[in-house]
């Protein structure tokens, strides 16, 4: 009897056995048949304009607002790379608003405070910065309307767009579409047409929606909005008046545009373009820098327009399943490069706040500026970044770096001139499957007396990866996860020595694994266009082997994301990874914003 008992119990235990195998199978087999497909040149579209010194793109706010600057404090020569220094107001070209932008903190007592008068652009999570496209046309009113006046997108407009659409909701990006910014984005002498004329009164307001519309499309459960015009604001004479003292504190026009969103805690783009090209149904991604406590930011938004594709990822998107790679930029926090020694250091981070403030004269809202070098926080390298120019010679580098640039030769083959500066970068390598190559087991592997040293990441270790999960394929994204960021960043402590970036680089702990201008090569000759890393450098704490491992990605035009953060969030296969950066015109860096989209 016990034995009969005890064989029917191993039966069960097998057929238990079997049953869970099976479904194991099933899943990683419709896993494997959902898996997201490398996007070409033509799967995605630009939404926003190049930010040139040659166009009028900022606000025109006299000594409060600010022109973009990008200023090449170091160029090649001595030195092998190339970097700027950025100075941008938020209110530049396409940018993303946060509630914060003119709705007070709850706990200010300013009119129009509000619950969501706290969410600035780093609380915003990151499955708010994507959604499905939803366009509401509005062409028929672009320049209709008299000197100084926005034509205005009604909730009738809005209410068209549902009845010959379908109605909108949660994780819809609604795109408010004249084609204004299109039309009027052009360098001097027709700069000011795009901004200034309209605000002067000299010329037609841009469109945009009044506030019924705006909280119409918010309390559909919309968490994202966007709009080709300057400003989600219009220009004109306000809907809503108070009598009496109430009178004192009458909004602007452009400020009831912005509450009928905000109310609704949700977030919206302005200064976008190409709406033409970006049919309903494509992804929207709006990725704004990360900077700590700011309400309104520097942002660069693209559509992948791959139907496919597309609604592969939305699925994933309504569902929320999307992760931030970025570390927080704040000027307390370790996200500039410090040098080794003492004053080596590169221009630190800084934020002018306020600009402008709700209380301030020029109110009511809320916008920072932000001073900083072009490889801040979760940045890109661009080739132009360590690849010298057109008709460079190389025998104005120092003795060191020839020394080093004769062996990266000798292996390599000649160093590559180049021009591909960030806004050059084809749209398509900022995004891709996600391969991520665990190389933990890295740390720990180098001597102290023969710090600073890096431990190497090598060809192997991406052979290993792929025995067990395929080979890497043209147009995946690579990912090095080490853990270093995750274990490391933090804000500054006196008297404690840093160790994410500091220590490294002086020897006093050992440096982030790095790999190797092998397995980049290794890499290229598998089409990866684009590699990341959660550590503040792609390349060695060892200054020769950090140009070489960069010199290796220059004469393949990859580019580098740098700085990732929670990478182990992410499986080995099956996630879509996004960096996007502001388009700036001749950047050799990048700060922006990292994403990734899970299965």
């Amino acid at each position: 009897m016990y034995r009969k008992r005890k064989h029917g119990r191993i039966r069960r235990l097998v057929l238990s056995l079997i049953l869970a195998t099976t479904a194991l199978c099933l899943l990683a087999s419709s896993k494997a048949s959902a898996q997201y497909t490398p996007v070409g040149p033509d799967d995605v579209v630009d939404l926003s304009p190049v930010i040139s010194g040659r166009h009028y793109q900022y606000w025109p706010g006299g000594q409060i607002h600010h022109q973009p600057l990008v200023v090449p404090y170091i160029v090649h020569g001595d030195r092998p790379w190339a970097s700027d220094l950025i100075i941008l107001d938020e209110n530049t070209a396409t940018q993303t608003d946060t509630p914060a932008h003119m709705m007070p903190p709850q706990h200010s007592g300013l009119p129009n405070a509000h619950y969501w008068g706290d969410l600035t652009v780093e609380k915003v999570p990151a499955w708010q910065l994507v959604g499905e496209v939803y366009k509401i046309d509005g062409r028929s009113m672009l320049d209709q309307a008299p000197p100084g006046v926005s034509p205005l997108f009604t909730i009738d407009v809005v209410k068209a767009a549902e009845a010959a659409h379908r109605p909108m909701g949660p994780g819809d990006a609604v795109l408010y579409w004249s084609g204004y910014d299109d039309r009027h984005d052009r360098p001097v002498p027709d700069d000011r047409r795009l901004i200034v004329e309209p605000v002067a009164g000299t010329a037609p307001g841009w469109p945009a929606p009044d506030y019924d519309a705006a909280e119409y499309v918010g309390s559909r459960g919309v968490w994202l909005m966007g709009i080709d015009s300057p400003s989600m604001g219009g220009l004109g004479p306000p809907r809503y008046i108070a009598s009496g003292p109430e009178g004192m504190y009458v909004n602007p026009l452009a400020l009831e545009s912005h509450l009928g969103h905000f109310k609704h805690g949700a977030v919206h783009t302005e200064g976008l373009i190409n709406l033409d090209r970006t049919p309903n149904g494509s992804l929207y991604i709006a990725l704004p820098v990360k900077h700590e406590n700011s309400p309104t930011v520097e942002t660069r938004a693209v559509a992948i327009t791959n139907p496919d594709l597309a609604a592969r990822l939305l699925e994933a998107v309504k569902s929320k399943r999307v992760v931030d790679l970025s570390v927080t930029l704040s000027m307390d926090r370790p996200v500039w490069w410090p040098g080794r020694g003492v004053g080596r250091h590169v221009f630190p981070y800084s934020r002018v706040q306020p600009v402008n403030y709700f209380d301030g004269p020029f109110g009511p809202y809320w916008v920072n500026t932000h001073i900083m070098d072009a490889h801040t926080g979760t940045h890109v390298d661009p080739p132009a970044h360590y690849g010298p120019p057109p008709g460079f010679d190389t025998d104005r580098y120092d003795e060191t770096v020839r020394a080093a640039l004769r062996e990266f030769e000798a292996e390599h083959g000649p160093l590559k001139r180049t021009e591909m500066t960030t806004e050059k970068v084809p749209l398509h390598h900022f995004m891709g499957p996600a391969r991520v190559v665990n190389v933990q087991h890295r740390v720990g592997t180098t001597s102290r007396d023969d710090w600073p040293a890096s431990p190497t990441i090598t060809p192997d270790d991406v052979r290993r990866h792929e025995e067990l999960y395929g080979e890497i394929e043209d147009g995946e994204v690579v990912l090095f996860h080490t853990g270093h960021t995750d274990t490391h960043f933090r804000r500054f402590i006196r008297v404690v020595v840093e160790q994410t970036v500091k220590a490294p680089l002086d020897g006093q702990s050992e440096g982030w694994p790095a790999p190797g201008a092998e397995v980049i090569a290794y890499l290229a000759g598998k089409g990866v266009k684009h590699v990341g890393i959660d550590t503040p450098d792609m390349g060695s704490v060892d200054p020769v082997e950090s140009m070489k491992t960069h010199w290796t990605a220059v004469n393949h035009d990859m580019i580098f994301t740098e700085y990732l953060v929670g990478v182990g969030q992410l499986p080995p296969k099956g996630a879509f990874f996004i960096f996007l950066c502001p388009h700036i015109e001749n950047n050799h860096g990048g700060p922006g914003r990292a994403i990734a989209i899970l299965p």
